[in-house]
């Protein structure tokens, strides 16, 4: 087994490949920065249209009759496209109980309105 000395060159080398290395990384990191910040932007531009966008409809809205047929369109829609919810069930009133008593009598009548 031979052990190999380093020389001034190597050692060079070695340095100068660490520091490439290390030069590229913070290029990439640099990269990946502007491309995350230029994506906010985009975000935040296209955020500001569709407020500017819904606050003119709001305010072009503000006449009732506007605001009805509004209102009416989008439930058509909603209508044709299937996205109308059924109404909520509600729950039937119990029925009151007859006593017995009730009953047998609510029983004769019956029949004696039959005759």
């Amino acid at each position: 087994m031979t052990s190999r000395t380093i020389t001034s060159e190597d050692a060079r080398a070695r340095a100068e490949q660490r520091f490439q290395k290390a030069s590229q990384r913070e290029r990439e990191a640099e990269a990946a920065q502007k491309a995350d910040a230029d994506q906010r932007k985009a975000v935040a531009a296209k955020v500001d249209r569709l407020r500017a966008m819904r606050l003119a409809k709001e305010a072009s809205a503000a006449t009732p009759l506007q605001a009805e047929a509004d209102a009416l369109a989008k439930q058509q829609r909603a209508d044709l496209l299937g996205l109308v919810k059924p109404a909520p069930r509600t729950k039937a009133a119990p029925r009151k109980r007859k006593s017995a008593a009730e009953a047998t009598e609510a029983e004769n009548d019956r029949y004696s309105d039959a005759d």
